[in-house]
């Protein structure tokens, strides 16, 4: 379960991801000195969106992910829901693609579960729900 992280843990987790997408990057380049420009995006494109999305999840995780002070109420009876921690949900985007980090919340009277949207995570229709 993810949890939420300082800048400077942020940062260093940052240059270890591309620190290892740039070795990924290298050795495919490597195995492959004859590659048209055209087959290097191909590669390319997929190591890219990973990396957008564990940039966004830095991101997130230093913001607290969607964690509120105060809990949201439940839609069905209006009573607050209970805090049940940091989960991950799978995001596609134009440009990533990848685990992002979302708070969970839940009533137990209800059995709903709530996922409060993220401004980070763009317009209405490209949120993590």
């Amino acid at each position: 379960m993810p949890k939420q992280i300082r800048s400077k843990e942020a940062a260093a987790r940052f240059q270890h991801e591309a620190q290892e997408l740039w070795e990924e990057m290298d050795r495919w380049m490597e195995e492959h000195p004859e590659a048209t420009l055209k087959e290097i995006e191909q590669h390319l494109r997929p190591l890219r969106r990973r990396f957008t999305a564990q940039l966004l999840a830095l991101q997130l995780l230093k913001r607290g992910a969607g964690v509120t002070v105060d809990s949201p109420v439940c839609p069905h009876c209006g009573q607050p829901m209970e805090y049940k921690g940091l989960v991950e949900k799978r995001a596609t985007g134009l440009e990533l693609e990848g685990p992002l980090p979302s708070a969970y919340y839940y009533c137990s009277r209800c059995a709903e579960s709530f996922f409060p949207p993220q401004s980070a995570a763009g317009s209405d229709e490209e949120r993590l729900e």
